[in-house]
């Protein structure tokens, strides 16, 4: 038995369309078209903003208006292809499951739920650091009295995989979130998954 901590954003819930036209809409855009959305593919959301001309210290203040306004848009996202039922078949094989994220417990809560996959995960953390998830993936694992060895954390961002590294937590990248495949391939995490089958092998060999 193992467990395995998920990120929400990018890794359970495709808010890729979301994000983007938040972003947007903020910066006083007119709605993004498909190729302009095609190009913002693969950038974190701090990339996107970015790309849109925004600058760093806008960050802060669009990761807390973005996360509450979400609380309206929660229902209308979807899981990524998948994703649902291999969370099913882990819960069923007798791993404890998690998710960490930086979304707010209430957002991440009322997607579970509409998602009718909530059931399976023993605990949400929820609103975690905007500037670091490392002391949240700590204070889980000592809450739960978790053998770090035996634990995974899933994430599609650089600083999902910088967070487990610095604690010694082993880390599973996905390359359908926002952040650029080559630029979480370079900081080496512990495996790398292209497709959600791909990440249910990966976690059936660890």
């Amino acid at each position: 038995m193992a467990a395995i901590i998920f990120d929400m954003d990018g890794t359970i819930a495709d808010s890729f369309d979301y994000v983007s036209d938040f972003l947007a809409r903020q910066k006083g855009l007119a709605p993004l078209g498909a190729e302009q959305k095609q190009a913002l593919r693969g950038l974190s959301m701090m990339g996107m903003a970015r790309q849109l001309g925004y600058h760093w210290w806008n960050g802060p203040i669009l990761f807390f208006k973005g996360r509450h306004q979400m609380k309206a848009a929660i229902n209308k996202l979807d899981s990524f292809k998948g994703l649902p039922e291999i969370i099913k078949k882990l819960h069923a094989e007798g791993h404890e499951l998690f998710v960490l994220s930086n979304n707010s417990l209430r957002n991440v809560s009322h997607f579970l739920h509409h998602q009718k996959i909530h059931q399976y995960f023993l605990e949400i953390y929820g609103g975690v650091g905007f500037f670091g998830k490392a002391p949240a993936l700590r204070q889980l694992i000592k809450d739960h009295n978790l053998d770090i060895k035996q634990a995974v954390y899933i994430g599609d961002e650089s600083r999902d995989i910088e967070a487990a590294q610095s604690i010694g937590l082993r880390c599973i990248a996905v390359t359908w979130g926002f952040a650029e495949p080559a630029g979480l391939k370079a900081l080496k995490p512990t495996a790398i998954a292209d497709t959600p089958a791909e990440l249910m092998r990966i976690l059936e060999e660890l």
